[in-house]
């Protein structure tokens, strides 16, 4: 079995039951039963059988198979400069119960050739036995949900997990509302940002470029992030990161500046500015 690197938010799309066809730049001679893998995350996600690639598609095209692309129109122009016109057409589209990890290979950036123990676990749902798989990957690698020709090979290497912090009550206190989140944290005196617990974060939020989607995946199989009805995570305990725009990139679902994000629930001052003026004044 092949594995299929599709990026953010087409894979989730397609696992919903919302995309069928899955854009590219040239037809593929592909066919039959595949994984489906969220690039970047080295874990296998769905299956899907692979039926048909059609002809490439000129804007009116586009514009009348909306229901199967799932490609909005503000993007069109985008795509088919880009040459992302050539429909891959899936249907039995399966999402599995537990997401199974796999080795990716150096230099592969549209299919993978999955291992046997690999393959039997995609189809049997279950983790795959003595797997070696790497299932963590390094924040500097994700950067991506726009179509783009320039898939980054996922690296191999494991990151130290962040370390977890107690609340202390010390500190001014910071609050972050994106659209229809809402987190309350702090800076601590090493420089990370804690932010703290029942504190929510978008599952899905609008920005396009979404650098630290490899951290908020891990996060919510470490049971950090749990889902909360609507397009709501909810943090279960208090958790630090490594700086203040990480934490708001994590909340916000894209990329964000924390220093001017943040600000203080009393004053309303940036924590940027804040920082400038002394805790004294943002207190």
């Amino acid at each position: 079995m092949r594995g299929l690197i599709i990026r953010q938010p087409w894979i989730d799309l397609i696992l919903s039951g919302k995309k069928t066809w899955e854009m590219r730049t040239k037809a593929t001679n592909v066919r039959g039963v595949i994984a489906l893998i969220r690039a970047k995350s080295g874990l296998i996600f769905g299956t899907a059988r692979l039926v048909g690639s059609r002809a490439p598609l000129g804007q009116r095209d586009y514009m009348s198979h909306r229901d199967k692309h799932a490609i909005p129109d503000a993007m069109l122009e985008e795509v088919i400069e880009n040459g992302w016109v050539h429909p891959w057409v899936l249907d039995q589209i399966r999402a599995l119960s537990r997401p199974v990890p796999y080795m990716h290979p150096s230099g592969a950036v549209t299919f993978v050739n999955l291992d046997p123990s690999v393959v039997a676990a995609v189809k049997s749902g279950g983790p795959v036995a003595n797997s070696s798989a790497a299932t963590d990957y390094p924040a500097s690698a994700t950067s991506y949900s726009r179509p783009s020709e320039k898939i980054d090979v996922e690296p191999t290497a494991t990151p130290p997990s962040t370390p977890e912090v107690r609340t202390d009550n010390n500190g001014p206190t910071f609050v972050f509302r994106p659209e229809e989140a809402q987190a309350f944290g702090r800076p601590l005196p090493d420089g990370r940002f804690l932010v703290l617990k029942d504190s929510t974060a978008m599952r899905s939020g609008s920005p396009n470029v979404k650098r630290d989607a490899y951290d908020r995946d891990r996060l919510v199989r470490e049971g950090v992030l749990v889902p909360e009805g609507g397009n709501r995570y909810r943090f279960t305990r208090d958790h630090a990161f490594s700086s203040s725009s990480k934490a708001a990139g994590i909340i916000k679902d894209g990329n964000a500046s924390g220093p001017s994000l943040w600000k203080h629930v009393g004053s309303g001052r940036s924590l940027k500015d804040c920082e400038a003026l002394g805790s004294g004044v943002a207190q």
